[in-house]
């Protein structure tokens, strides 16, 4: 089969692999019908997000069951499936008192990072991490199954309130669903971006929309707090700790969501300490498969300025470009993408 194999740093090459087997009694066999790229994916690229090399990417896929392990029960060929790629033990400290995004497992087991992913044509995955799919889900809808749930996994450690004044930094994917839930729930909502064409995108979200390249961002919140600041910041980027914490009112919140670990922080304690501002950090989905797979059906969020592109497997390294990467330089370019989604 094709699949898009990550060799090492700014390297992603299209390779005929052997399609996997079904060796475990829970394993699935999943033939893929779509996969969207991730932001971590780009990170991987760029050596800023953990890696291993000469593995398939891909973690927000969805497809057919193709064939299944001698003790799955819930699912049987024919199937429409997307999966949670990161799959928990369910017996450590971690899982058995509802933290599992800290399970041991997700150190080598995650799908599309570690295990082989979604950038193929087949791929295979346990059981318990798949999930069935709505007959009238589109497929496209459907890669972001997973991508949602990390999303209200966040939303449920800031816990978001109707009266709140909030700031998402950044208008990826993940900033476009932070901002499209906020919508639903908060008295208030503005979000950042300095990439032209996302700005582009936020803009759709009938949202404030501030580009730190042409104005004073601590300002514009300012003047539409009546001096108050926020209630909650969410860094959608994971390089936006500091202007979080200019942003944020005495006694917020502040959610640390993206993911970029050659970033570094310089803080003074003593103002969070001073103004009792909580910061808190959120990690991956944990049970949010399902609510998300309801709230993508219920159609309060609209995905349909979400997908900018589908590409065919076998061109997507063309797809980091467009994502803001030049894999030759591994330098930030400007995009011209929100989501593009890859077919086999």
């Amino acid at each position: 089969m094709k699949a898009l194999v990550f060799k090492e740093i700014g390297k992603i090459e299209l390779e005929d692999i052997p399609i996997p087997e079904v060796n475990n009694p829970d394993d699935v066999l999943i033939k893929v019908t779509a996969c969207g790229i991730c932001g971590s994916d780009v990170k991987i690229l760029q050596g800023k997000h953990a890696y291993k090399p000469n593995t398939v990417l891909g973690h927000e896929l969805n497809g057919t069951v193709e064939e299944v392990g001698a003790q799955v029960r819930s699912l049987k060929a024919g199937d429409r499936v997307a999966i949670d790629n990161n799959p928990r033990c369910g017996l450590c400290d971690f899982c058995r008192t509802g933290f599992s995004s800290q399970c041991e497992w997700i150190k080598e087991k995650t799908i599309g990072i570690f295990k082989n992913g979604g950038y193929a044509e087949y791929c295979v995955a346990p059981e318990n991490v798949c999930f069935k799919l709505p007959d009238d889900m589109d497929y496209l809808v459907a890669t972001q199954i997973e991508t949602l749930g990390t999303v209200l996994n966040g939303m449920n450690t800031v816990q978001m309130q109707p009266w709140d004044m909030v700031v998402v930094l950044g208008c990826g994917p993940i900033g476009y669903l932070f901002t499209s839930l906020a919508r639903n729930i908060a008295a208030q909502v503005a979000i950042t971006e300095i990439d032209q064409f996302r700005i582009g995108s936020a803009k759709k979200l009938n949202v404030p929309v501030f580009d730190p390249n042409s104005c004073d961002v601590e300002e514009k919140i300012i003047e539409l707090t009546d001096g108050k600041k926020a209630d909650i910041v969410i860094d959608a980027v994971g390089d936006q700790f500091e202007n979080a914490l200019n942003y944020v009112t005495p006694g917020g919140k502040i959610l640390l969501f993206g993911m970029d670990d050659s970033y570094r922080a310089t803080v003074t304690p003593y103002n969070i300490t001073r103004n009792a501002v909580k910061v808190l950090g959120s990690y991956i989905g944990q049970n949010t498969c399902l609510p998300a797979i309801k709230i993508l059906q219920s159609g309060k969020i609209n995905m349909n300025n979400f997908f900018t592109e589908e590409i065919p497997l076998e061109n997507g390294v063309s797809a980091f470009r467009k994502l803001g990467l030049d894999l030759e330089t591994l330098k930030p370019v400007p995009k011209s993408a929100l989501k593009i989604v890859l077919r086999p």
